[in-house]
C-alpha cells in the first residue's frame, strides 16, 4: 500500500509516462553468496551477492489492479547475462527470466508493470519499477 501511496503522488506530480517504485532498501553484499537459486518479488530493492559462474531465476508475480511485469532488463550485461531456459514455462501472471552471473560487477535488475485498466477505460499513466542490485564476485 505504501509503495501504491507514494507511486500515485509521484506520478501526480511528475505526469504521464514516469516510472517510480519503493524507496531504495539497503543490503550489504559480502563475499559469501546470498542470493539463492530464485529471486522473487520478495527481494525488492535488496541487494543479493553471486558467485560468477551461478546461474539463478528470476520469478515476478503480478500484483492486483497492474499488468503483469515486463522489460526484465540488467543494467550491465556484461555481468549479469540473460540466458533462454527452454524448459521454462509461467502460468499467467507470472513473469519468468533466468541470468548467468558472468564476472565480477555489480548490475541492477529492473522490470516495469502498468496499471491494469479495462479496454475504452479512462487509464491514468501509471507504472510501477520493480529493482533488485546483483552483485557478482569471483
Amino acid at each position: 500500500m505504501k509503495a501504491l501511496l507514494l507511486a500515485a503522488a509521484t506520478f501526480g506530480l511528475l505526469g504521464c509516462g514516469a516510472v517510480g517504485g519503493n524507496p531504495a532498501g539497503s543490503g550489504s553484499p559480502s563475499a559469501a553468496p546470498s542470493g539463492g537459486p530464485t529471486v522473487t518479488d520478495a527481494d525488492e530493492n535488496k541487494t543479493l551477492t553471486y558467485h560468477v559462474g551461478d546461474t539463478f531465476e528470476l520469478v515476478l508475480h503480478e500484483q492486483s489492479g497492474w499488468t503483469m511485469w515486463e522489460n526484465v532488463t540488467a543494467s550491465d550485461r556484461a555481468v549479469l547475462q540473460p540466458m533462454a531456459d527452454t524448459h521454462a514455462a509461467s502460468v499467467l501472471g507470472v513473469t519468468l527470466a533466468k541470468f548467468k552471473a558472468a564476472a565480477p560487477g555489480t548490475s541492477e535488475l529492473t522490470a516495469t508493470a502498468s496499471m491494469a485498466c479495462s479496454p475504452g477505460a479512462a487509464c491514468p499513466a501509471l507504472a510501477r519499477l520493480w529493482k533488485v542490485t546483483i552483485v557478482v564476485v569471483a
